[in-house]
């Protein structure tokens, strides 16, 4: 790997995850790895020394997928296929939508999803293309299925997977290795509009060079539902420390704030009209320039969990109930189908 992760900013950002962890409570770990078990408990070891502290749902013990209402209550599913390209829960073991994990997400949750050949398994051999209202499209952020290593490269499998550059990350990602000299049935995609490759096939000789193998979805959106998917398994990363320095840049990057969240344009003149710290009574109003339109407006935590969120027409002033928020830092947001403007607020008793 290229660089290393000083250690007083490795301790500060692990000690950063345990501390949102248990401000936001635990994130699931969802297994659904039916063929090499150690390689779970690989990726367990990983994100445990990272910080991240976990449930453990075993979707193959229990033949069945978690329900919405068991998901709900976690900021954050990890659901993990390892190499197993056979009846995932991900896909109810029948290929068909989870609806119980849209329903999650659609109601402002996290997806980290993990492994080679969960879309082997719903849609066969690559090359597949996707449209809007394919989970795949709508949920992970791609476009088409393009290709897998070994299979579409001649045997080779690929040597690395090469960062993209993102802005607004913590910390710089770096060059992933294997335990081989390659690794087999990682999938090559391509991202939607509003998803961020994040991970690239390399090097620039590999036939399938410029694959994205890493996709993270709603990039530009601060607050609600988000997708981080690997297309490989971690568990193949080529050391201990490898892994958790993995784990640790891209939770920290994706999840413990929201990318991209310092660059939104707070609006020049405040939306906040009323009080601010809160107690009670949020009282705002919209800019002139969405005056008018059809309107989103949101509220949500610094840790990106959505709090508020409905949609208004032709609404200039608000005044909304905040009595029942916790106490603590929120943002409220404001946007139409062109502008987003912003303000942050404080709730305090």
């Amino acid at each position: 790997m290229k660089k290393h992760v000083p250690l007083l900013l490795a301790i500060f950002l692990i000690s950063m995850i345990s501390l949102h962890c248990k401000a936001q409570g635990k994130v699931l770990f969802v297994n659904d790895n039916g063929v090499f078990i150690s390689n779970t408990d690989t990726v367990l070891t990983a994100l445990s020394a990272v910080g991240i502290e976990y449930d453990l749902f075993n979707a193959r013990d229990s033949l069945r997928s978690p329900t919405a209402a068991e998901m709900q209550s976690y900021p954050l599913v990890i659901w993990y296929c390892s190499t197993d390209g056979v009846k995932n829960y991900l896909w109810g073991a029948n290929d068909s939508d989870n609806i119980e994990l849209i329903v999650y997400l659609e109601t402002g949750g996290k997806l980290w999803l993990m492994g080679t050949d969960f879309l082997y398994d719903r849609y066969g051999s690559a090359p597949d293309v996707f449209q809007p209202g394919d989970f795949v499209y709508d949920y992970l952020g791609i476009s088409d299925y393009t290709a897998q290593s070994y299979g579409d490269d001649g045997g080779l499998g690929v040597p690395e997977l090469d960062p993209e550059n993102i802005p607004s990350m913590i910390l710089e990602l770096d060059t992933i290795r294997w335990i081989y000299s390659s690794a087999w049935w990682v999938d090559g995609c391509s991202p939607v509009a509003s998803a961020a490759s994040v991970y690239k096939m390399g090097p620039a000789s590999y036939p399938l060079h410029g694959l994205s193998s890493a996709v993270y979805n709603h990039y530009n959106d601060y607050a609600g539902q988000k997708e981080l998917t690997f297309f490989f398994d971690p568990a193949l990363v080529d050391s201990y420390q490898n892994r958790v320095n993995l784990f640790l840049w891209s939770y920290a990057s994706f999840f413990l704030l929201p990318p991209g969240f310092a660059e939104l344009p707070e609006a020049s003149t405040p939306l906040i009209t009323g009080q601010n710290p809160v107690s009670d009574k949020l009282k705002f109003k919209v800019p002139e320039t969405v005056a008018g339109s059809i309107l989103n407006v949101r509220i949500s935590d610094l840790s990106g969990k959505m709090v508020y969120n409905k949609t208004n027409s032709n609404q200039e002033v608000f005044s909304l109930d905040v009595s029942s928020f916790s106490t603590g830092s929120y943002v409220l947001s404001v946007s139409d189908d062109k502008n987003m403007y912003y303000q942050k607020f404080v709730v305090s008793r």
